[in-house]
């Protein structure tokens, strides 16, 4: 169980064969929230179901009250749009509907005839931090078309404070990186501060330190953790630490 302010979210990892406990843990939930008066809002209560199995198996539905909990293919958790195929095509749509909103208002401050060094700060405070947001837990598992419509959102952007000057040029006068290297210096900081920090929430999911038994030109830092799937592989910190052996 996860609690954030009035959000809470239950998880369970059910094995081939097994059943479910979800609904017993939903009741209690339920009876501890009646018994301190607190409401849930089934509204907005989603089950998201997670399976790569060929066979899916049967699992009971959920109920609070007797009423069902919705069923659904992907849901947002603390602004992290999570679908039931582990892709990130439905937060990196919601990411750029969000953009595509802030660039009307840099359209009309440049009409205003704001100073392009201000349109500068404004794109990146308001616009390319939308981008930015959780960006070290989807940066290294993104295909190369959801990264180019990343992308698209800076380019848009620069072009509207530089008209007619291209991409690369543009970059280079607003002293910008591409949104590429923006997040892979975001996720290497956030890496670096959490392996430094040993009282952060999340160090101990920073895989283990090398201990080599020989002395080589080049020492590893950290034991990568044998991998079965590209996705797995390709997760934050075990890709962090990949990243960081190789450097």
């Amino acid at each position: 169980m996860w609690k954030y302010v009035d959000d809470t979210t239950l998880s369970e990892k059910v094995l081939k064969g097994q059943q479910s406990r979800a609904q017993e843990t939903v009741d209690h939930l339920s009876n501890w929230s009646a018994e301190n008066f607190f409401h849930l809002n089934l509204e907005k209560t989603k089950e998201l179901t997670i399976s790569f199995c060929h066979s899916q198996e049967h699992l009971d539905p959920v109920t609070v009250g007797g009423t069902q909990i919705q069923a659904t293919t992907s849901s947002k958790l603390l602004g992290l749009t999570i679908n039931n195929m582990l892709t990130w095509n439905d937060h990196v749509d919601s990411l750029i509907k969000k953009a595509a909103k802030k660039i009307y208002f840099l359209v009309q401050l440049k009409r205003a005839r704001v100073p392009a060094e201000d349109l500068v700060d404004y794109y990146c405070a308001c616009i390319r931090s939308s981008l930015d947001y959780t960006s070290p837990v989807f940066h290294y598992t993104l295909p190369q078309y959801l990264q180019s419509e990343l992308k698209s959102v800076q380019k848009r952007a620069l072009a509207c404070i530089f008209p007619r000057m291209p991409y690369g040029e543009a970059l280079e006068r607003a002293c910008l990186t591409s949104i590429r290297e923006h997040h892979e210096d975001i996720t290497k900081s956030l890496f670096r501060s959490i392996s430094e920090n040993q009282d952060s929430k999340l160090h101990h999911l920073i895989p283990e330190a090398y201990s080599p038994h020989y002395n080589f030109r080049r020492q590893r830092t950290y034991n990568v953790p044998a991998v079965k799937t590209k996705r797995f592989a390709n997760s934050f910190f075990v890709k962090c630490a990949a990243v960081t052996n190789s450097s």
